[in-house]
């Protein structure tokens, strides 16, 4: 058998060497691959899945997070997120949801909607036909012991302190950096990003290819209208004055297997980027960049992007407010994602 096998194998080898039988060959398997992640990506993900309890918490988690950062505002709109709010009851109501209120991300979005009524009832806004007390009373019983008066979504610095453990142990250092979205408008200095660019380049890519690039853009229309097609950076544009574009090119990967290689490289990049501009002190946030291509089209008519490179992220960069606040966003314990396999 195995003779016969290495018989073909010979037959066969200058066919399947010739160029237009390999690409053929590799766009069946390349073709083949797309659908089933494709196929993966429709059982499971929440845009298509609702019914499992990660599910559920995701969508609990998009929710209460769009609420922590509509709290962040000095003036905030009153009875501001009531799509979010209808969304909350909805999910908090679950029986699957209550029986695991003590995972992590499900005790913090009973909060966050214990604190948005309560911050309305502060400010004497009447939430009656959204959010009504028996509602409140409900969380708050569901919380039990857990429920604290002092839970905030927000969390209040100052520049000095936010910055205090720049140069702390990276524990330290790791556990201090935020997203934030308050900045003055004044530009960082050029040489100052090359620095921090030299330091997000020591991020480790697959066969040390560095695919990455990062793009600095300072036109404020430009920003503006880039913002606007990102669409989730609303209400904190006006002194937004340098964005970053951090893509992957396409070019440097060369097997179906790394289909997928250029978002892995790219994220592993942007997280090494976030922490070099966080020790530079320079205010950042990252700004999902999770569109179709219907979506992202717009953008070829604000910026020339070369088309092997795809888009890992947008960050808005600054210099920060004196007093400025971020959203907790409660990170998980190792309980809830750390298994070890026997």
């Amino acid at each position: 058998m195995e003779q016969i096998k290495e018989i073909l194998r010979k037959l066969l080898r200058p066919l399947l060497e010739k160029q237009s039988v390999k690409s053929y060959l590799f766009r069946r398997l390349l073709d083949n691959n797309f659908k089933e992640d494709a196929r993966l990506y429709k059982a499971y993900s929440v845009a298509f899945n609702t019914s499992g309890i990660k599910n559920k918490e995701a969508d609990l988690i998009l929710n209460y997070h769009s609420l922590e950062k509509g709290m962040l505002f000095q003036k905030m709109k009153k009875g501001f997120g009531e799509y979010r709010v209808r969304n909350l009851h909805r999910i908090l109501n679950d029986p699957e949801i209550i029986k695991n209120k003590n995972r992590s991300q499900i005790r913090v979005g009973y909060q966050v909607m214990c604190q948005y009524y309560e911050i309305h009832q502060q400010l004497g806004f009447d939430l009656a036909e959204l959010y009504t007390s028996k509602q409140y009373s409900f969380y708050k019983s569901v919380l039990s012991e857990s429920y604290s008066l002092d839970f905030s979504g927000v969390i209040n610095w100052t520049k000095d302190t936010f910055y205090i453990n720049g140069g702390a142990d990276f524990k330290t250092f790791a556990f201090s950096r935020k997203s934030v979205r308050d900045f003055t408008g004044e530009k960082v200095a050029k040489e100052t990003l090359k620095d921090v660019i030299r330091l997000a380049n020591t991020a480790p890519s697959v066969c040390n290819r560095q695919a990455s690039n990062v793009y600095l853009v300072e036109d404020k229309q430009k920003i503006d209208r880039i913002l606007a097609i990102q669409g989730g950076f609303s209400g904190y544009t006006e002194n937004v004055s340098q964005l970053l574009i951090l893509t992957n090119d396409r070019r440097y990967y060369y097997t179906v297997g790394e289909r997928s290689q250029l978002f892995i490289d790219g994220g592993l990049y942007l997280m090494n980027l976030l922490y070099a501009l966080h020790f530079y002190k320079i205010g950042n946030c990252p700004a999902n960049w999770g569109k179709t291509v219907k979506e992202e089209a717009p953008l070829d008519t604000v910026i020339d992007i070369p088309k092997s490179e795809k888009i890992i992220c947008l960050i808005p960069i600054g210099v920060v407010q004196n007093e400025f606040r971020t959203t907790l966003s409660l990170r998980r314990p190792d309980t809830e994602n750390f298994t070890i396999i026997d």
